[in-house]
């Protein structure tokens, strides 16, 4: 049996991180032209969609929250009935550069709120189903490529939303971790020797050594420079390292934490929105001097939002359906989907407006060019995209 690229990769066990790169290209094309790169970010604990995107104009929602609604005066005022939280300066920089889409009401029937079964939900867009693989990492089994690295996750484990039947995707918190180990400086002579012989033999000594001059890439990069800030600053500055590489990936996923607000919600909210605002526009900023403005587009999401009502200590309590935000050139600037009703509550849940599949759906379309149906089902793109 003739062993491909694939098939080596895949099973390859040695060298730690560096052999862990599952397939390579050789020689081919690795990407439509058109095709974009997805940066997907978790904000880990359910954010406070209410008081990210505020009815400034809606009497009802001081009415549920009088501790905690942010003043008329300080709503980044975005449009004649909402707006921002003072902390998103970053956003309203993101708006007025034609940059920002913003979903109202996104959830799913019959929401839950736990944060492990909601984040499964979120990532897998199963909700019916036992976790299997990942929309993503389906979305990468059903589009050709041969690059080393479809995807990367910047953070310790695999997210669920990654999970794929072929190789293609590793985890990362350093790329020091794909230097060579000692021992294995001569392998690179040896994979080249074997490279060109025929059958089995030249198909496992051109994948290693493409695999450990792509691991040395990796290895090579530093965390990029730029105006980036705590919690999620360091990795959007690794994702800027990774773009810049040119290693064919189809996404970058990273998380944030600390969204889960029971308590005390004002101080920690203010200091998270500020981080996340500012990060993003200038990584969006750092990206389009880069070049690479035309090729990424960025989703933001958490696993579900809060009620609507404050609780007895300062905070909110797990929700349902939350706002969605997508980042790039080439987005529709803009509200999408209807924002859900503050006086038709489910036990003062938001009912949603807009299930999560229809914003995939937009994504796997704009950004992969590829029909959505197969991987989520029958939702209806929408128009998030120019």
């Amino acid at each position: 049996m003739i062993l491909n690229r694939r098939q080596f990769l895949g099973g390859a066990a040695a060298a730690g991180a560096v052999l862990a790169l599952p397939r390579l290209a050789l020689g081919d094309a690795r990407r439509a032209a058109a095709q974009k790169i997805l940066v997907f970010l978790h904000l880990n604990g359910g954010n406070d969609g209410l008081n990210t995107v505020i009815p400034y104009k809606n009497p009802r929602y001081r009415t549920l929250r009088p501790g905690l609604a942010i003043s008329t005066g300080q709503v980044r005022k975005i449009g004649d009935k909402l707006g921002l939280h003072p902390g998103l300066n970053g956003f309203e920089a993101l708006w007025k550069r034609d940059r920002l889409a913003i979903v109202n009401g996104v959830g799913y029937p019959k929401p839950d709120y736990s944060h492990f079964r909601s984040t499964e939900i979120w990532f897998t867009a199963e909700p019916e189903k036992t976790p299997t693989y990942g929309w993503i990492g389906r979305a990468l089994d059903g589009s050709k490529s041969d690059a080393p690295l479809r995807a990367v996750a910047l953070q310790k484990e695999q997210p669920l939303s990654l999970a794929n039947a072929t190789p293609g995707i590793v985890t990362m918190t350093d790329f020091r971790r794909f230097r060579v180990p000692s021992g294995l400086e001569g392998a690179s002579d040896l994979y080249k020797r074997y490279g060109d012989m025929a059958e089995a033999r030249g198909e496992v000594g051109r994948a290693g050594a493409q695999a450990l001059e792509v691991a040395g890439k990796i290895a090579a990069l530093r965390p990029a420079g730029g105006p980036f800030y705590a919690n999620i600053g360091r990795d959007l500055r690794m994702a800027i390292s990774l773009l810049k590489a040119d290693l064919g990936l189809d996404c970058v996923q990273l998380s944030m934490g600390g969204y889960d607000t029971h308590s005390n919600q004002t101080p920690s909210h203010q200091r998270l929105l500020s981080q996340l605002g500012n990060n993003l526009n200038n990584f969006q900023t750092e990206i389009e001097k880069a070049g690479l403005g035309d090729k990424i587009v960025t989703v933001v999401m958490s696993e579900f939002g809060r009620r609507a009502n404050e609780n007895l200590s300062g905070g909110t309590d797990h929700g349902s359906a939350g706002p969605v935000f997508v980042i790039g050139k080439g987005v529709n600037n803009g509200f999408h989907g209807e924002y859900p009703s503050l006086d038709d509550l489910d036990n003062y849940n938001f009912k949603y407006t807009t299930d999560f599949r229809r914003v995939y759906a937009s994504v796997l379309k704009h950004a992969y060019r590829m029909d959505p149906k197969p991987i989520l089902g029958d939702f209806e793109p929408l128009e998030l995209f120019a």
